[in-house]
Formats: C-alpha cells, sequence, structure tokens
C-alpha cells in the first residue's frame, strides 16, 4: 500500500506546484503590469463598468485637447482683430491731425500703411486655416493685393473669397459654436471707407494738398467717423473672440475634473492591489516552498523503502 500512496502524493506534489507557480507568475504579472487582469474578460462583471469609463474619459480627453488646440487659435484671432482696430483708428487719427494742421499731404501714406495691416490681418492664418474665410480652407479671404484693386472691386465677390458657412467648433455637446465671423461680414464697412479716401485722393491728383479745402475737410471728416465706427465693430468682435476663449477655459477645467475622476474609476477597477497581491505572493511562495520539499523528499525514496 505504501507504494500506491507515495506515488499519489507525488502527484499531488507536483500538481500543487503547477498550480502554485501558474498562480505566482499572474500575480507578478500583475505588479510588473499594474492591472488586476489581462484583459476585460479578466474583469467578468465590472468588464461593462470599466469598458464604459474608458470610453467617457477618452471622450472627455479628446474634447480638452480640441479646446486647448482652440485657445491658442483665439490668441491669434484676438491679436488680427485688434490689429484691424488699431489699423482703423491710427488712420481715423491721422485724418483728424490732418484737419487739425490744414496739410492733407501725409494721408495717402497713412492709407497705405492701414490697407496694408488690414488686409495683413484679414488674411491671418491659424494651423493654415484662414481665420476669417468661413469653413474654407487654403488662402485667405481678402482678394484684392492693393488700394487700386479695392477701387477696381464692383463689389463685394471682388473683394472676399470665403465660404458660405461659418467655421465652427462642436465640442461633442451638440451644440457647434461659430469660431468667427467671416471677413466680409466684419470689414465691408472699413473697405467701403478706405476706397472712399482713396477715390477722393485720387480725385485730388494722388495727394490731397494744403491748405485743405472745406470740401475736402468735410468728406475726410465723415470718412475718419466711419473708420472709428468699424474701428469699434472689430474691438466688440475681439471681446467676443475673449469671452469665447474664457467659455472654453471654463469648459476644459471641468473636462479635466470628470477625466480625472473617470481616471480614479478605471484605476479602482482595474488597477492591480499591490498591498493584497504581496500578501499573496508571501502565502503561495510558503505553500509552493512546502510542496517543493514534499515532492522533493518524497523523490528520493527508493524501492528498498518499501521492503
Amino acid at each position: 500500500m505504501s507504494g500506491p500512496l507515495t506515488l499519489r502524493f507525488t502527484t499531488q506534489a507536483q500538481l500543487d506546484i503547477r498550480r502554485i507557480t501558474s498562480d505566482l507568475s499572474e500575480l507578478q504579472g500583475q505588479v510588473a503590469s499594474g492591472a488586476a487582469a489581462k484583459d476585460l474578460q479578466g474583469f467578468g462583471g465590472a468588464s461593462s463598468r470599466l469598458l464604459n469609463a474608458q470610453t467617457l474619459k477618452a471622450n472627455a480627453d479628446s474634447r480638452a485637447s480640441l479646446i486647448n488646440q482652440l485657445q491658442a487659435r483665439f490668441g491669434v484671432q484676438g491679436a488680427a482683430l485688434g490689429q484691424v482696430a488699431e489699423a482703423s483708428n491710427l488712420l481715423a487719427q491721422s485724418i483728424r491731425e490732418a484737419i487739425s494742421a490744414n496739410d492733407g499731404r501725409g494721408i495717402a501714406t497713412e492709407l497705405d500703411l492701414s490697407f496694408a495691416s488690414i488686409v495683413s490681418a484679414l488674411n491671418e492664418t491659424w494651423n493654415g486655416q484662414p481665420l476669417f474665410a468661413g469653413e474654407r480652407q487654403g488662402a485667405g479671404p481678402i482678394k484684392v493685393k492693393t488700394l487700386d484693386d479695392l477701387v477696381a472691386a464692383v463689389g463685394p465677390q471682388d473683394i472676399f473669397d470665403e465660404a458660405t458657412r461659418h467655421q465652427v467648433a462642436d465640442l461633442g455637446a451638440g451644440d457647434p459654436i461659430v469660431v468667427s465671423a467671416k471677413a466680409s461680414e466684419l470689414s465691408q464697412g472699413v473697405f467701403d471707407a478706405l476706397k472712399d479716401l482713396k477715390l477722393m485722393i485720387n480725385g485730388a491728383g494722388g495727394t490731397i494738398g494744403q491748405p485743405i479745402t472745406a470740401t475736402q475737410v468735410a468728406q475726410l471728416q465723415n470718412i475718419a467717423d466711419r473708420l472709428d465706427i468699424q474701428a469699434n465693430n472689430f474691438t466688440n468682435e475681439e471681446g467676443r473672440a475673449g469671452q469665447l476663449q474664457k467659455r472654453f477655459e471654463t469648459e476644459r477645467a471641468r473636462l479635466n475634473e470628470r477625466s480625472n475622476l473617470l481616471l480614479k474609476e478605471i484605476g479602482e477597477q482595474a488597477d492591480a492591489d499591490v498591498a493584497a497581491i504581496s500578501i499573496k505572493l508571501s502565502s503561495l511562495m510558503t505553500q509552493y516552498q512546502a510542496a517543493a520539499k514534499t515532492f522533493s523528499e518524497l523523490s528520493k525514496l527508493t524501492l528498498l523503502d518499501y521492503l
């Protein structure tokens, strides 16, 4: 009886060693990876909750990333709008100073500088996309290159090249937000004022001289007032961009907080409990040593031990 009994104990010791070795390998894998299971199937009933949390976190992170990009865009957009407002104000100021000095010879130069600054600002891009061309990609929305081009323009179609629809940002909340008005909506008034001033200069033989006539004073004052109005419009639009930037900043903070909460939930579901694993490893090592010792002692027995 002792022979078969010893064989049974030896076989059982081998099975125990294999089982313990497999358990040790799994626990060591959890320590190495930090995960309680290799895949979703390993989480059992918690797998659906884990998958849902991971999906929600990915969505929150994606929206926060888009907002980060938009924050940079609004910085560039605000600067461009402010540049148009400043160029319009400076030209209006130069006109009034010329009227005050009764000397209009410098107005043509100021007009050239302001036109170039305004066109440059309205053709500004962000990540290769025009800021004020609607959803269209490619070149900026202002087609006219010179004041002579502006004078020759018959209608808005000769000045602007933009998409029919606005560029919008969809943060996944079901409420797409218009990122910016189009150039034609923003700047038709300022280009009308610039065109009228250029026509006035052309009519005066290329420059407004000294002294300035009463008729010219009235025309210049009208153009300066219109430029002030347009500058205020661009300043208001710059303020709107700032409001959107602040709104997105608040949304980004909310999304980051949501992402952190979901990360904590995912960790509670998926992360390995290192303290508990350490206790299990210690217990398994004790079992392994005992099984290995038993197997070793039984393996040393020979036929003489049964006689």
